[in-house]
């Protein structure tokens, strides 16, 4: 009966001595950027990928990315294994997981694009409400008395509430006297420039 026990309990250490070896193992397939291979994913080598496969292999790369601070992009927004599993058996074959993930990339990289063009509509919008110095300068003479200031804002706010739109800042507007970094009484473009590019 001991024997029997001792047989048992080696066993078992060597069982968890192979699963750790393994998990090294395939902690080392994984590539740390890109899509993760299917050989990677096929844990057993039986030629398909199970459940379980799929969402430890995945586990294991994410916390090999956080051990070593490496950004996880598009985590988020990765595939789930029934997404994947056209077929609904249970298990994906490796054209199934190439197809899943070459169909993510393509997303991956549309979302991209979008992102970009939102942020240069939205630096163009806010562009597009930033005065410029010349509406400003009422004299043209290349700079702005504190009298022009006041008027050209008042014409600004004017010109808004008759289009409709809201005043958001208008209470916070900078002082002349702060524009005004070298006090000599107007503000140049350059300062005016400096000022509204504070504001972005």
């Amino acid at each position: 009966m001991s024997n029997l026990l001792q047989i048992i309990k080696l066993s078992l250490v060597v069982a968890s001595s192979l699963s750790v070896i393994s998990a090294v193992a395939m902690a080392e397939d994984l590539p740390d950027r890109g899509p993760i291979p299917f050989t990677s994913y096929d844990i057993n080598k039986d030629g398909s990928v199970s459940e379980s496969e799929f969402y430890d292999t995945r586990a294991t790369r994410m916390s090999n990315k956080a051990s070593q601070n490496m950004p996880m992009r598009n985590a988020e927004n990765a595939p789930d294994f029934n997404t994947l599993d056209r077929d609904n058996d249970g298990k994906l074959t490796k054209l199934e997981l190439l197809e899943g993930q070459n169909q993510q990339m393509q997303n991956n990289r549309a979302n991209k694009r979008q992102g970009q063009k939102g942020q240069r509509r939205k630096m163009q919008d806010m562009n597009r409400n930033m005065p410029i110095f010349e509406s400003y300068d009422l004299n043209r003479d290349g700079y702005l008395t504190e009298n022009e200031m006041s008027q050209a804002r008042a014409k600004r706010i004017e010109q808004k509430v008759s289009q409709g739109k809201l005043l958001r800042n208008s209470a916070n507007q900078t002082k002349f006297a702060n524009i005004d970094t070298n006090n000599d009484g107007k503000v140049s473009k350059q300062e005016f420039i400096t000022n509204q590019t504070k504001k972005r």
